[in-house]
């Protein structure tokens, strides 16, 4: 059976490579790209981001990839600042993945505590019932 402490580090393990992999791309994503492609992949998952409702779980994430997105634009369509554009979409990207990352966790978190509570119900037994 696992403990508590054994389920939170199992999760913090899990949480820390989401987050890893997350930056991994993010930080990918933005090479012999066409420009103007990273900010299309930008809007788009801060689109999804928007979607997911990543505000109700993980509103600093949701802060980070609409100023990211923001600078993005800002930067875009001039030369000499078309790398510091896809830099931040890029990094509007992972914000915006991440965030949709945490809202699933919490989600499924809500959900596992749900059917924990429900299997406990389930699982008491009955005091008016006779044996």
């Amino acid at each position: 059976m696992i403990d508590n402490a054994q389920l939170h580090s199992s999760r913090l393990g899990v949480a820390s490579a989401m987050l890893l992999v997350v930056l991994s791309l993010a930080a990918c994503s933005g090479r012999n790209a066409k420009p103007g492609e990273s900010l299309a992949d930008a809007e788009t998952a801060v689109a999804r981001a928007e979607r997911a409702r990543i505000s109700d779980y993980d509103s600093v994430s949701w802060k980070a990839a609409r100023d990211n997105l923001a600078r993005a634009r800002a930067a875009s369509g001039n030369k000499e600042t078309e790398i510091t554009s896809r830099w931040y979409a890029a990094q509007a990207k992972a914000d915006a993945e991440l965030g949709i990352a945490r809202a699933e966790r919490s989600r499924l978190a809500a959900l596992t505590m749900s059917l924990k509570r429900e299997i406990e119900t389930l699982q008491s037994p009955n005091p008016g019932a006779t044996p």
